[in-house]
């Protein structure tokens, strides 16, 4: 029969196996979670773009609208929504205020009142538009608003026309009711493009050809951890430049190229 010691120091050996399978399967299991949250990317020199991004409005840049300054009955309304009219045509009349003609050459967008409806002074009766002379307007966060000039290059995209990218150049940018405003001048915006649409706006702010560039996901309150090439992982304080969303411009900082900056891995 196995003696009372025996019995024993088996128990302490199985008890001594299990906890070295545990540690062992734990480790594993860091080991698994550490490679598949990290991965290593290098440096790389290259172009980086930067941009200012936002959410564009079609817009007229001539309309007109038909308001009286006393009050008054339609006499007669000339034309119909969405009618073409040139310069000089008859709009809408009065039986106090005579005839209104067209300002310009457009289109009829809106008519509010007719025979024999009375008007309030300065009340809308009728709108017109020029739909071929027309321009992008954004609204931008402080942030963005402060690196936006004019001149700079912009490209505009709308969701219904995904297979065309206009390209167009900022105008001016104003402050506006606590907003801060920009205009798009925008080349060979077409007939199907109507004032009211919206487009996605990317105002370029900066450019450079040959930047040293990491990862944005590698960087932390401008810092990097890099694996060099003896294999030893060090913190490295950098100074960032342009950020395209991927990759961020190192202004300053000991970053070599054959560095591997420990980044995390894109969630899938």
């Amino acid at each position: 029969m196995i003696s009372e010691n025996k019995k024993k120091s088996h128990f302490k050996l199985w008890i001594i196996i299990g906890i070295a399978a545990i540690i062992l399967i734990a480790g594993s299991a860091i080991t698994y979670e550490v490679k598949n949250r990290y991965e290593y990317i290098s440096p790389k020199k290259g172009k980086i773009v930067e941009a200012i991004y936002g959410l564009g409005k079609v817009k007229s840049r001539r309309q007109y609208e038909v308001k009286i300054g006393v009050m008054s009955k339609v006499k007669k309304v000339y034309v119909e929504e969405g009618q073409k009219v040139k310069m000089g045509d008859s709009l809408v009349a009065f039986d106090d205020s005579g005839i209104f003609k067209a300002p310009f050459n457009g289109t009829v967008t809106n008519i509010v009142y007719r025979p024999p409806q009375t008007v309030l002074p300065q009340t809308t009766v009728l709108s017109m538009e020029d739909l071929a002379d027309k321009y992008i307007e954004v609204s931008l966060e402080q942030e963005g608003a402060l690196r936006v000039k004019e001149g700079q290059q912009v490209k505009i995209l709308f969701e219904s026309l995904r297979g065309n990218v206009f390209k167009g150049k900022v105008q001016a940018i104003f402050p506006k009711n606590e907003e801060f405003i920009t205009h798009i001048e925008v080349e060979g915006l077409g007939a199907e493009v109507l004032p009211g649409m919206t487009a996605d706006v990317s105002i370029t702010v900066s450019t450079h050809d040959d930047a040293l560039l990491v990862p944005v996901s590698g960087v932390s309150n401008g810092v990097v951890l890099v694996k060099r090439e003896n294999n030893k992982k060090e913190k490295i304080a950098i100074r960032i430049g342009s950020v395209d969303g991927a990759w961020a411009e190192v202004l300053e900082g000991d970053i070599k190229l054959t560095d591997k900056v420990v980044t995390k891995k894109a969630k899938k």
